[in-house]
């Protein structure tokens, strides 16, 4: 692990709430990494197999709660408050999703006028988006 005394994932993340400390440590290099390489994938931010296998080992540990993880973000997020003097704007997500189609018709067919290599990509997954829309 990296040495991550000065990185922000330090007081983001409180290891006195772990069950273990080396999770608590181990969770501070995680943020450091995906924090890194914001918007990739955890292998993508991990860089070897190791350190892949090892934070989705972390994730699955039956040890390790959202609460662990989540307390220092909050103490974090209060200080901040706390040392504020000026306004403090506050997002939400507001996100909805809706998985109605606009054509409700049936998404496959019984029967085909084409056959062969025309009529399997007229199916295929890429081509799914346009049929649809």
């Amino acid at each position: 692990m990296v040495d991550n005394e000065g990185h922000w994932s330090k007081q983001a993340i409180d290891v006195r709430s772990f069950k273990d400390a080396r999770l608590g440590r181990r969770c501070t290099e995680l943020l450091r990494q995906l924090g890194e390489h914001m918007g990739g994938s955890i292998p993508f931010a991990s860089q070897d197999w190791a350190n892949t296998k090892a934070a989705y080992r972390f994730f699955s540990n039956p040890n390790v709660e959202e609460g662990d993880i989540l307390n220092g973000h909050f103490a974090a997020t209060a200080q901040c408050y706390d040392a504020s003097s000026g306004p403090i704007l506050v997002l939400q997500d507001t996100t909805e999703f809706t998985y109605q189609r606009r054509n409700p018709r049936p998404t496959t067919r019984k029967h085909s006028r084409l056959a062969g290599p025309q009529a399997a990509d007229q199916y295929s997954p890429r081509n799914r988006n346009r049929r649809d829309a």
